[in-house]
């Protein structure tokens, strides 16, 4: 029998729906406007971590608006962030390295804040980076937020997970920044450092023999051995062997731009 198309609400949170833009298991995400300022939004029902964020700011951090609760899910109000996912400039091939730098440090200065805050993505991938019309990164989806050393599951993207959180495990900053490893990774060579599907990624990564990933030099030759050390940092499977914050991150990563 043919599932009947998802009818969104008029309303979510009292803002009126516009637009559906995908709806999968019971949430939902749609296009909306401000009544009062007619402002673009983002509406979503089913996305718990959102709420987390409710005022918190920054510039490359979508913002959260307003948050509640509508006959027992969730909703959210999120600023509309116009650009391009970060998977989608992917595909066109790898980015300058000046520029995937200056996006890493964006995006590494969000993740700075978010975890200040007391705050876990738990899922940073290219899929949940945006790229706006005038090149800045914004991180989006805050579905799976948690709060540092909470919301113990295995849920995310395998090919980004630290192997802590395939194993269900509560996650940390540091499971955040293995993530953000994977997008350098990424972003430099236009590879993962592991690569199949799912299943064969997790077992990859939770392999019983102890192995460092790929180095990037591997997946792509041209690009020298300069980032070999600072991934295999990033990607290393103990949290404890792998960059502590963001800033540190950051700085790693700087040093081996001004070199």
């Amino acid at each position: 029998m043919p599932v009947p198309p998802f009818t969104p609400p008029a309303t979510i949170g009292g803002f009126p729906v516009t637009a559906l833009l995908a709806a999968r298991a019971g949430r939902c995400a749609c296009a909306g406007a401000d009544p009062a300022t007619g402002a673009p939004l983002l509406l979503k029902l089913g996305s718990p971590g959102d709420a987390l964020l409710g005022g918190l700011r920054h510039p490359h951090l979508a913002a959260v608006l307003a948050a509640g609760e509508e006959h027992g899910q969730p909703w959210s109000a999120l600023a509309w962030v116009a650009g391009r996912p970060l998977r989608a400039v992917l595909a066109d091939g790898v980015p300058p390295q000046v520029q995937a730098l200056a996006w890493m440090a964006q995006l590494l200065a969000a993740l700075a804040c978010l975890h200040g805050a007391g705050i876990v993505h738990r899922d940073i991938t290219p899929a949940n980076l945006l790229i706006t019309p005038d090149g800045q990164l914004v991180v989006t989806d805050f579905g799976l937020a948690a709060r540092a050393g909470q919301g113990g599951s295995a849920a995310g993207t395998p090919a980004y997970m630290a192997p802590e959180q395939m194993r269900g495990a509560p996650a940390d900053a540091r499971a955040d920044l293995y993530a953000a490893g994977v997008v350098l990774f990424q972003l430099l060579t236009g590879r993962l450092p592991f690569e199949g599907n799912a299943g064969a990624v997790v077992q990859q990564v939770l392999a019983a023999a102890p192995a460092a990933p790929p180095a990037p030099s591997h997946r792509h030759p041209a690009l020298g051995c300069r980032f070999d050390g600072v991934l295999a940092r990033a990607l290393a499977r103990d949290p404890g062997q792998r960059f502590q914050s963001a800033s540190q991150f950051a700085a790693a990563i700087s040093e081996i731009a001004a070199a």
